[in-house]
């Protein structure tokens, strides 16, 4: 018996989005799908992802460009009580057209509330709102698979109201609820076929037929079985399952081998899948821009903002023809703004900036191409006064180019997370972070298929071995693959499959229309605010407006040094600072620490060359460079040593200028010495010497830059005729000369365009490294200090500050009591910095400051600085106030008597004010001691003892007097008898390792070959050794063989000497190949003695 199709639509069937809710299953893409759609002549394409919509949208477009029908849908986990502790039952829900979309949405966004029952384990949608959005009739729901509620409940007594609920459902909208048949050769799949059959023919309900694809074909099933094995994932029987993708035959076949159903059912159940695809409705998608509405008038609202930026930027002082130019720019600039309907954006945009700002939070002068509207900066957006920089607007914002405005932000880091959370949980809009998929590469998929193949499970060095053979770029040695054949090319099928999802660290999106309807929203382990369903390519292609604050430690380093050295927050506006400096412009070129995107090694040398003497005498000495300004070169240098400078970089940052062939384009050129270098210049050339306004350039450049070829044939010829027609008409050039110059400059032009730099963005970020230069040289202390703070654990950075701290005579001390506080701290009279105590690893974050508050009380034993944390309550006698140990000193055991019944019988005689409380825990206490932090009370040994036998011994909750007192004198007494013997050299080395990750000890007298292992890394054919040298107190990285390692069982905290060493080549990879460097060597370990 034939079907009325000769296909059959599968509705039910997962991709790896489905792995991303923390339980991996499938590798298959959607894109894979959509093939086998195209295959088999299917005109209609899904997936109904676990529990999720996750990036629907993407999927919609993919299919809609393969020219199938997308259907939405989702695989969800429904639960009849949000009290039930229960993981839900799984449920199909098929959109029947985009009201039903919203509806999907809506529920799978409610079902990830991890606050009010919804998600347990698992996003859960409530029975009811199940029921009461299939009411409406935009949806399809099917019963699924096993673990579906009929299957779960049809069997069991207890669970027989919700099964019965469930067939209620299906009866009362037959046409819209379907009982799901699978084709599986099991006895569970076939009883409940039987079940469903019955239930089909009692009620006059539909069955549906699917087979809970998880695969496409057997070859992907096999790599997620393998994956599934090395994760020790498992489900069910579900791995006994054909669940890959099937033809209707193959259907068919599977039914009939079943035996359960009848043809006509199996039939019917089929072409149901089809009548069902052809009755969903396709839906168009809202691209236009989604700025948020927040005001009644925004343009009013607009206008008040910028006329009182205009006031408090000063430009109203302003001398009347330089103020009329602001006065032109703002009227343009208002009428781009107005045009593109960026107004409502602007607004928003300023609103989160203020908020921000009243808590305190600084942000960087600019970032990206907003640093040219005057604007942005009346409005407090950027620092960059576009006006007095010269910087370009249209780069920006431009009439004839209308885009979404965006406008990033840098702040500091820890800033970032309080003003994001102000955003998510404004209630003028709705908001969520924007979701990211975490997908393999090839080293993280050659792990995850190795743990799944006996050859390679249990091997984690093994594994490893074979991953650091390959390179960042995916070159595979021949000979590694000719070893791991299997693995890598498995490995390799696997690449870009989604294994979790996480949020973008910056960006936020935000519209005052509901979010969780139009793009679904979900929340992820570790995050408490909404998250969105839809990635960010999504986000942009349909013009939602996302919002980035992105941490930058420079701006923290800026804004903590002003605060340190106790002076304003410094802008580009400062009047305190001196742009021009020779001084700071000196301290940049000697060292380039601190000096924003210019830290590197090649980048420090590109700073030297160009700011010598010798280059500022030859940019000076030009009649096109004399009025050439250091912010200039800065901004030049960071372009140069780009990519896309690699022709120019060599000259400029020698001095050498290109001569363009006329004055004119040498002058226009002369802050990047003749080279045409930056988008901007771009755009300004189109104007200045072709005639185009400044819209018309931005459009043409960027058309130009993307290769656009249509575009290049038919303007840049016009574009020549206008250049050689100004330079004739303006410049009074020759016309052979002016046709001559113009052959090699739009050569330049169109080369340019392929690469350009953004000027509106690096000057910003120039300011930035200057600025940042000039709290260094003028505030040294306060800078390294914030330094210090804001790159805690970055040691290579940290090393760095150290060499530039011990330049300028500034002394780095280790924490110490009564000098330390919980971050670094400097000692401003004695040039010192100290180690913070938030560094400490098991120390909380606040133990260094409460310690340094009780730091200044004459105590001279440890004991009594017990007492000041623990027990610091106060007791007035007679209106004089004491502390529980003065008042231990001061009346003896009988006088302690009699204060004790007068607390409790006549209390008004002496009062007992409560404790101040301290967080300072034991935990804190001893990781402190073993660091020696109160070196001045005694070793840490001592110190350790005396603490154990204080906190087992005095009580400070107890209420008499007379008993603390003598536990706290026998506290003293055992203090006072011990020795100040300290621990063993190895258990300190031991200690400070654990707690800091490095060593502290230093010990002159100690040979040089005694040495501490810091770390092993255990390779396939050597071990990788951190060794710390005590003497000369520096680690170092040396290798071993496997065969000295075993010999010699060393273990990380071992204390060695080390016999002896060698140099050896080192092993590069080259052509695929690995053999013996010529150049490069590494340190080996021939002989050594472990010690203990």
């Amino acid at each position: 018996m034939q079907g009325k199709y000769d296909y059959w639509f599968s509705y039910h069937q997962h991709t790896s989005i489905s792995n991303g809710l923390g339980y991996w299953e499938v590798m298959t893409k959607f894109e894979d799908y959509i093939d086998y759609a195209i295959k088999h002549h299917i005109p209609a394409v899904t997936s109904s992802e676990h529990g999720n919509v996750i990036m629907w949208i993407k999927r919609k477009e993919l299919a809609e460009e393969a020219n199938l029908k997308y259907v939405h849908s989702t695989e969800a986990y429904v639960t009849m009580n949000l009290d039930d502790k229960n993981r839900g039952y799984h449920t199909v829900l098929i959109a029947k057209n985009y009201d039903g979309v919203k509806e999907i949405n809506r529920l799978s966004s409610a079902s990830f509330n991890r606050k009010d029952g919804h998600f347990y384990y698992r996003p859960r949608i409530l029975f009811d709102d199940l029921k009461e959005t299939v009411s409406h009739g935009n949806i399809y729901v099917t019963t699924a698979c096993l673990a579906g509620a009929l299957s779960q409940t049809y069997k069991n007594v207890e669970e027989a109201s919700v099964c019965k609920q469930w067939i209620k459902l299906a009866s009362d909208y037959k046409d819209n609820v379907f009982l799901e048949v699978q084709p599986h050769i099991d006895k569970e799949q076939k009883d409940y076929n039987e079940f469903l059959t019955q239930v089909a023919s009692a009620h006059g309900l539909k069955l549906i037929a699917a087979n809970d694809v998880h695969a496409l074909n057997p070859e992907h099933d096999r790599l997620r079985k393998i994956i599934k094995k090395g994760k020790k994932n498992s489900y069910d029987d579900d791995d006994k399952f054909e669940l890959w993708c099937k033809t209707r035959e193959e259907m068919v076949d599977t039914f009939r081998e079943q035996g359960v159903l009848t043809e006509q059912e199996i039939n019917d159940a089929l072409d149901l899948t089809v009548e069902i695809a052809n009755q969903v409705e396709e839906f168009e998608l809202d691209k236009s821009h989604k700025y948020p509405h927040l005001y009644k008038n925004p343009e009013k609202e607009f206008q008040n903002r910028i006329k009182q930026g205009l006031k408090d930027r000063g430009i109203l002082d302003l001398p009347k023809e330089q103020r009329q130019k602001y006065f032109d720019r703002v009227k343009y600039e208002y009428s781009v703004y107005k045009g593109n309907g960026a107004i409502d954006y602007m607004l928003s945009h300023e609103d989160i900036l203020n908020a921000a700002k009243e808590h305190g939070i600084k942000f960087g002068y600019g970032r990206g191409s907003v640093s040219g509207s005057l604007i942005a900066y009346l409005c407090g957006q950027t620092e960059m006064d576009s006006v007095k920089l010269g910087l370009n607007f249209e780069r920006f914002m431009n009439p004839q180019r209308i885009s979404l405005a965006d406008i990033d932000e840098d702040l500091y880091r820890p800033d970032q997370q309080w003003i994001q959370k102000w955003m998510l949980t404004n209630p003028k809009w709705h908001a969520a972070s924007i979701m990211t998929a975490n997908t393999y590469g090839l080293k993280a998929a050659i792990k995850v298929i190795a743990d799944g193949m006996d050859r390679y499970a249990g091997k984690p060095a093994y594994i490893q071995s074979i991953r650091n053979q390959i390179g960042d770029d995916g070159f595979i040695p021949e000979q590694l693959y000719e070893e791991h054949q299997q693995l890598i090319d498995d490995a390799k099928k696997v690449v870009g499959v989604i294994d979790s999802f996480g949020r973008h660290a910056a960006g936020i999106v935000i519209d005052t229309n509901a979010i969780d309807d139009s793009m679904g929203i979900q929340t992820i382990s570790g995050w408490d605010y909404p998250v969105t369903q839809v990635a960010m390519k999504e986000i942009d292609h349909f013009s939602w407006v996302k919002y980035d604050l992105l941490g930058l430690d420079n701006v923290g380093l800026i804004s903590k040094t002003a605060e340190l050295a106790g002076i304003p927050y410094p802008t580009p506006d400062s009047n305190f600072i001196d742009f021009e400096d020779e001084n700071v412009w000196k301290s940049m070129r000697e060292d380039n620490i601190g000096v924003f995107q210019m830290e590197g090694e090649r980048a420090g040398k590109l700073l030297k060359d160009m700011l010598s003497p010798e280059t500022m005498e030859k940019i000076k000495s030009n009649e096109a460079g004399k009025n050439v300004k250091y912010m200039d070169l800065l901004s030049l240098v960071n372009a140069a040593q780009r990519p896309s400078g690699a022709s120019y970089v060599d000259a400029v940052t020698h001095g050498v200028f290109k001569d363009n062939g006329h004055l004119a384009l040498n002058e226009f050129l002369a802050p990047t010495l003749g080279e045409l270098v930056y988008q901007e210049q771009l755009i300004q050339f189109l104007v200045q010497f072709t005639g185009r306004t400044p819209g018309e350039a931005d459009v043409l450049r960027r058309a130009v830059g993307k290769k656009q070829k249509d575009v290049i044939d038919r303007e840049v010829p016009i574009i020549r005729q206008d250049f050689i027609k100004t330079m004739i008409e303006k410049y009074h050039d020759a016309p052979e000369h002016a046709e001559s110059i113009a052959n090699d400059f739009m050569q330049v032009f169109m080369d340019a365009a392929n690469y350009g730099f953004s000027i509106n963005h690096s000057m910003a970020y120039s300011y930035i490294g200057y600025i940042s230069t000039w709290l260094r040289y003028y505030y040294p202390l306060e800078w390294c200090t914030a330094a210090f703070q804001i790159w805690e654990g970055k040691q290579e950075k940290l090393n760095r500050v150290v060499k530039f701290a011990k330049s300028k005579g500034i002394s780095l001390k280790p924490f110490k009591f009564g000098k330390s506080k919980s971050n670094y701290y400097m000692d401003k009279q004695n040039k010192s910095i100290y180690e913070g105590t938030a560094s400490i690893k098991g120390v909380s974050t606040k133990a260094g400051d409460e310690l340094y508050l009780i730091s200044d009380k004459p105590n001279k034993k440890f004991t009594d600085l017990l007492m000041d944390i623990y027990d610091n309550s106060q007791v007035v006698i007679k209106n004089i106030l004491y502390s529980p140990k003065a008042l231990y000193n001061k009346f003896n055991e009988s006088e302690l008597k009699e204060i004790d019944l007068i607390v409790k019988n006549e209390s008004d005689k002496v009062k007992v004010q409560e404790p101040q409380g301290f967080a300072i825990t034991s935990k804190d206490m001893i990781n402190l001691i073993l660091l020696n932090y109160f070196s001045e009370f005694g070793s840490p040994r001592k110190l350790k003892l005396v603490y154990e036998k204080f906190h087992k011994t005095y009580k400070p909750k107890n209420k008499r007097f007379v008993g603390k007192s003598r536990k706290y004198h026998e506290c003293l007494e055992y203090e006072e008898s011990l020795g100040d013997e300290d621990y063993p050299l190895i258990t300190t080395l031991q200690n400070e390792y654990r707690l800091l990750g490095r060593c502290l000890t230093t010990n002159s007298e100690i040979p040089a070959n005694y040495a501490f292992i810091t770390s092993l890394v255990i390779r396939s054919n050597k071990v990788i050794v951190g060794l710390y040298s005590i003497k000369h107190g520096r680690e170092v990285k040396g290798f071993i063989s496997k065969k000295s390692f075993k010999l010699n069982s060393i273990s990380e905290g071992d204390l060695i000497t080390v016999e002896r060493t060698s140099m050896r080549p080192k092993n590069i990879l080259k052509d695929g190949h690995w053999q013996k460097s010529k150049t490069d060597k590494e340190l080996w370990i021939d002989s050594l003695v472990r010690k203990g």
